[in-house]
């Protein structure tokens, strides 16, 4: 898969869970992010990687207050940005997955959970911008395709 596919993804669910407004790909490797959120998962196989969802101030303020219908000006408190943008990241978590293992798969999503906010690294990462901020994604994980494949594989007499 390729960035630009994660990138839609992830635009997609920013725009119609968040009522966010992707513009691209976000320029450059740092920001000062203020959340990140981290969603593991249990595959085929006992595959298991975790992806991270990383918020600046604008992207979070803005998810809190369309997710939560804040008042305009009224600023999000701490319980009110882990809630939001953990919702946001379980989505996004799950949207992600079949866009790089396929639609044929099964996954365990666990809680998300706010972590450290640190540089995003892992397998993928990726950083879309938004007219509110940038949302930055981290993909990693231990599965590849093939022994993802190679654990759901079904032969066709027996879907029938």
């Amino acid at each position: 898969m390729s960035d630009d596919d994660y990138l839609m993804a992830i635009a997609g669910v920013a725009e119609n869970l968040a009522f966010l407004m992707p513009t691209g790909p976000a320029e450059g490797d740092a920001e000062p992010w203020l959340v990140q959120v981290q969603v593991q998962w249990v595959g085929p196989d006992g595959t298991r990687g975790r992806i991270i969802v990383a918020l600046d101030r604008g992207a979070a303020e803005a998810t809190v207050a369309n997710l939560l219908g804040l008042p305009p000006g009224d600023p999000p408190c701490n319980q009110d940005i882990s809630e939001a943008c953990g919702e946001l990241a379980n989505v996004i978590a799950g949207n992600l997955l079949p866009v790089k293992y396929g639609h044929d798969h099964e996954f365990h999503l666990h809680p998300p959970q706010r972590v450290t906010v640190a540089p995003l690294a892992g397998r993928t990462v990726v950083r879309l911008a938004l007219v509110e901020g940038v949302i930055g994604v981290a993909i990693d994980g231990d599965a590849d395709n093939s022994r993802i494949l190679k654990a759901v594989r079904v032969s066709p007499e027996l879907r029938a």
